[in-house]
C-alpha cells in the first residue's frame, strides 16, 4: 500500500513544483523591463571566464559591461565610419 502512494506523492509534488515554476517566471515576465532584451553570443571560454572574474572582483554587472561597450562601438561607428 506505501509502495502504491509513493509515486502517487512524488507525482503531486513534482508538478507542484512545475507549476511553481511556471508562476515564477510569468511573475518575472511582467516585472521585467520591457525595454530589456536577451541576446545570446559565442565567445572564446578563456575570454568569458576572464572576463566573469574581472566583473566579479571588480562588482561590475556583467551585463551592464557589455552594453556600455557596445554602446562606445555604436557612438565610435556613427561619427568615424
Amino acid at each position: 500500500m506505501e509502495k502504491e502512494r509513493r509515486p502517487r506523492k512524488l507525482l503531486k509534488f513534482a508538478k507542484k513544483i512545475v507549476k511553481n515554476r511556471r508562476d515564477y517566471q510569468r511573475k518575472q515576465a511582467k516585472e521585467s523591463n520591457s525595454t530589456k532584451t536577451r541576446l545570446n553570443f559565442t565567445i572564446d571560454k578563456a575570454i568569458a571566464a576572464q572576463f566573469k572574474n574581472f566583473c566579479k572582483e571588480e562588482g561590475f554587472n556583467m551585463s551592464a559591461k557589455i552594453e556600455k561597450a557596445i554602446k562606445d562601438i555604436i557612438t565610435k561607428d556613427q561619427y568615424h565610419p
